[in-house]
C-alpha cells in the first residue's frame, strides 16, 4: 500500500478523495505503531540499564584478586614517537633492527599477560629492518626526500587482523575461517608498507569485527594492560592493548560503530575515525558492498603520541587528499569553536562516568583559557536520537544458532550471537527516524561548519569487567553518530581514574575537517599528559 505522491494537488484531491482518506488511516495506523514500536525499545533499555546496575558488584567481586598489570618499560627507546623515530632512523641515529628488535622483546614480555596476537611475523620483520639500514648506508637521497616518499622507513607497526596483511591470519575470528591467509595487503595496509614501515604482526579482533569486547575461539580473550580483569575494548582491541602496553608505537585499526575509538580510550591512547570514504576499505574482512556499508566502515590510526596521527592519516589518504584536507596547514585553535556535551540526559542510558565529564569540562576550559577558543552553549538535543540510527542487518539462522550457542554447539561465541540479537532488536522495535536523523545531521553541520568541534565522551565509563559488555551496549550512543553521519571523531587520552583505568574524550568535527580534530588531540595531550603507561 502507498499513498498518491499528488494527493495534495487541489485538482487530485477532488478526484481521490476516498484514496486520501485510506492513505490518512494508513498513516495514522503508521503513527501508532511507531510509538509501540519506540515504546517497546524504550523497555528493553530500561531492563538493560537495571542488569548493569544489579550486576556490576558480582562482576567486581568475582573478579577480586585477579588483576594482573603488564611489566613497566625498561627500554627508553618504547618511549618515543613514531615521528621521531622514523626522523633518528633517516639520520642515522638509531637503527631500524634496534628498534624493531626492542619492541619484539616488548611484545613478547606482554603477550602472555594481554593476549593481543593472531599472527607474528619477527623473523622477517627483522630482515627488512636489516636492509632498511643498509639502505641508508648507501642511499644519496637527502632527508627531506626520505621524508616524502618514505616517512615511516624502518618503523615498526602493528596491524589489526582484519585490514589484511599479505601471508598472514584473515579469519575475522572464525572457526570455520581457521588457517586462512590474506593473498595481498589490504589498500591501507600497502599505503603504510610502501611509505617504509615495518608489520611485526596481526592483532586480536572479534568475531566479525562485531562486538566491543575482544574474544573470539580461535585466538581466545584479549586483556587489559592496565587491569587484566577488564576489557581491551573491540573490536580493534588487539591494536589498543598493544599500544596501551607500550609494545607498538602505531597500528592499524577498523571502526564501524567504534571500535576504533572505544579500544582507544579503554587502552589510555589516541585513535581516529577519518571521515567516511577517505581511507580505502579496499582488503578488509568483513566487507560489504553495500553503499551504507562503505560509508560506515572506516579504516584508521591508533597511537601512543597524537602527531602520529596526522602523519599516519597523512600516508593513508595520499598527497592530493592531504592538499585537500589541509593536513599540512596549522589550525589555528584560538579561531575555534568549541561546543560540548557530558551526558544523553536519557533515563534509559546508564550515566557518564563523573571522571570524564570532568575531563570534559577541562578540556574546555583549557581550550578556553590557554588557547583562546571560542566556547559555544548551544546543545544538539537531536543527539538523543544516536542509538536508533545504527545500522540493521538480517540472520535467518538467528534463533537456531542463538540456542547452539548457549549449549557450546555453535561456531559463533555469545558475543557476536549478541551483535546479531541487537541488530534483530532494532529491526524489529525502532522506529523510522530518518526525519530525526536528517534534522540531526543538519543542525550538527551548521554549528561546526569548517572551524568547530564538538567535545564529547567517548564511552561512558572506562573498561569494564569482561563479559560486563552484554549490559553496557547502549554507551555505544556516544560513538555510533560520527559513523552515521560520516564525521572524523578521535580519541584523546584524559589520564588514569581513581581505579586506575584510562579515560578519554571524543573530538567531533564536519566531515573533512579531520584536521581539527588531530590539532585538538595534539593540543589536548599538553592538557592531560597523553598516554600514560600501565603503573
Amino acid at each position: 500500500m502507498g499513498w498518491s505522491k499528488t494527493s495534495g494537488h487541489a485538482n487530485s484531491a477532488t478526484n481521490n478523495k476516498p484514496n486520501n482518506l485510506c492513505n490518512n488511516k494508513t498513516l495514522e495506523l503508521l503513527g501508532i505503531h511507531y510509538i509501540i514500536m519506540d515504546f517497546i525499545f524504550s523497555i528493553l533499555l530500561l531492563i538493560v540499564k537495571v542488569l548493569n546496575v544489579v550486576t556490576h558488584p558480582l562482576f567486581v567481586y568475582f573478579s577480586k584478586g585477579k588483576k594482573k598489570t603488564v611489566p613497566p618499560i625498561r627500554n627508553d627507546l618504547l618511549k618515543i614517537s613514531a615521528t621521531d623515530l622514523a626522523a633518528k632512523i633517516r639520520k642515522k641515529e638509531l637503527p631500524s633492527e634496534e628498534i624493531c628488535k626492542a619492541y619484539i622483546e616488548r611484545i613478547k614480555e606482554v603477550n602472555p599477560v594481554i593476549n593481543a596476537i593472531v599472527e607474528e611475523r619477527f623473523q622477517q620483520a627483522l630482515k627488512e629492518a636489516k636492509n632498511v639500514d643498509d639502505y641508508l648506508t648507501k642511499c644519496s637521497l637527502s632527508e627531506e626526500d626520505l621524508v616524502k616518499i618514505k616517512p615511516l622507513l624502518g618503523v615498526p607497526i602493528t596491524v589489526k587482523e582484519s585490514c589484511s596483511l599479505q601471508g598472514m591470519s584473515l579469519t575475522g575470528g572464525l572457526i570455520n575461517r581457521t588457517g586462512y591467509k590474506a593473498e595481498s595487503d589490504g589498500e591501507a595496509v600497502a599505503r603504510l608498507k610502501t611509505s617504509g614501515a615495518i608489520p611485526l604482526l596481526v592483532s586480536n579482533t572479534p568475531e566479525l569485527c562485531g562486538w566491543v569486547e575482544t574474544t573470539n575461539f580461535i585466538t581466545g580473550r584479549t586483556n587489559n594492560p592496565y587491569d587484566t580483569t577488564c576489557t581491551s575494548g573491540g573490536s580493534s582491541g588487539g591494536e589498543g592493548a598493544l599500544l596501551g602496553a607500550g609494545a607498538s608505537v602505531i597500528g592499524l585499526g577498523s571502526d564501524i560503530a567504534g571500535s576504533i575509538r572505544v579500544p582507544a580510550m579503554f587502552n589510555g591512547i589516541f585513535g581516529h575515525k577519518p571521515t567516511a570514504r577517505l581511507v580505502s576499505i579496499k582488503g578488509h574482512f568483513p566487507y560489504c558492498y553495500d553503499e551504507k556499508f562503505k560509508d560506515a566502515l572506516l579504516v584508521g590510526p591508533m597511537t601512543r603520541y597524537a602527531k602520529d596521527l596526522r602523519l599516519m592519516m597523512k600516508i593513508l589518504v595520499g598527497d592530493k587528499q592531504t592538499a585537500h584536507l589541509k593536513l599540512n596547514q596549522e589550525v589555528d585553535i584560538s579561531k575555534l569553536k568549541v561546543f560540548s556535551m557530558d551526558n544523553s540526559k536519557s533515563i534509559l542510558e546508564p550515566p557518564v562516568q563523573d571522571e570524564i565529564k570532568s575531563a570534559i569540562r577541562d578540556a574546555v576550559k583549557y581550550l578556553s583559557k590557554q588557547c583562546g577558543a571560542k566556547i559555544m552553549d548551544h546543545k544538539f538535543k537531536e543527539l538523543q536520537y544516536a542509538l536508533t540510527v545504527c545500522a540493521k542487518d538480517e540472520n535467518q539462522n538467528l534463533f537456531v544458532e542463538t540456542l547452539k550457542s548457549i549449549f557450546g554447539q555453535s561456531d559463533y561465541s555469545w558475543f557476536v550471537m549478541q551483535f546479531l540479537i541487537l541488530n534483530k532488536v532494532f529491526d524489529t522495535f525502532v522506529s523510522d527516524h530518518s526525519r530525526e536523523v536528517a534534522i540531526m545531521k543538519k543542525e550538527l553541520l551548521e554549528h561546526l561548519g569548517d572551524n568547530g568541534i564538538l567535545i564529547y565522551p567517548t564511552m561512558l565509563s572506562s573498561a569494564v569487567k569482561h563479559y560486563e559488555t552484554f549490559f553496557v551496549s547502549s554507551g555505544i550512543s556516544y560513538l555510533i553518530i560520527a559513523n552515521s553521519l560520516g564525521l572524523p571523531a578521535t580519541n584523546v587520552p584524559c589520564g588514569l581514574d581513581k581505579n586506575g583505568l584510562p579515560i578519554g574524550i571524543q573530538i567531533i568535527a564536519a566531515p573533512n575537517q579531520d584536521r581539527l580534530c588531530l590539532a585538538v588531540a595534539e593540543e589536548l595531550e599538553k592538557c592531560f599528559g597523553g598516554w600514560i603507561p600501565p603503573q
